[in-house]
């Protein structure tokens, strides 16, 4: 069977007091580890009862924290300051990535879902509040 295709990758953003996932600071990570590293929960949500809440996805922090970050794809590197992230952003390195074919389009589809629904939180501080709502919704769906 053949190996999966490996590229290097530097994924990083200033969060709090450094609370963002290192597990993605240069390394060599195949399509399916980038997809899962963007998707997993960051574990920085808990409802009022202190308990956590899931779906906090590292890809939103990416998009709209409030202080830096860099994120590196071999040889392509998008980097931003205070107050610049941007969905534009990650879209780019999700695209770039794609377009090398190491995501595929079912993955790439999930993870333009994904800035979609972050875009419309806008700000990394609303996050557990839409978490919230959105577990409080399901709950009563249930």
């Amino acid at each position: 069977m053949k190996e999966p295709k490996k590229a290097y990758v530097n994924i990083y953003c200033k969060i709090y007091t450094e609370n963002f996932s290192d597990e993605m600071i240069d390394r060599e990570a195949t399509g399916q580890e980038i997809y899962d590293f963007l998707m997993k929960d960051a574990g920085l949500c808990f409802d009022r009862e202190d308990r956590p809440i899931s779906g906090d996805s590292n890809l939103w922090y990416l998009g709209c924290n409030e202080k830096f970050g860099n994120l590196v794809y071999n040889d392509q590197s998008w980097k931003w300051g205070f107050g610049a992230s941007s969905f534009d952003i990650v879209e780019s390195f999700v695209r770039a990535i794609y377009e090398d074919g190491l995501f595929t389009a079912e993955q790439y589809s999930t993870l333009l879902s994904r800035i979609e629904e972050g875009r419309r939180i806008g700000d990394m501080y609303l996050i557990c509040d839409y978490l919230r709502v959105n577990d409080m919704t399901t709950a009563k769906r249930k």
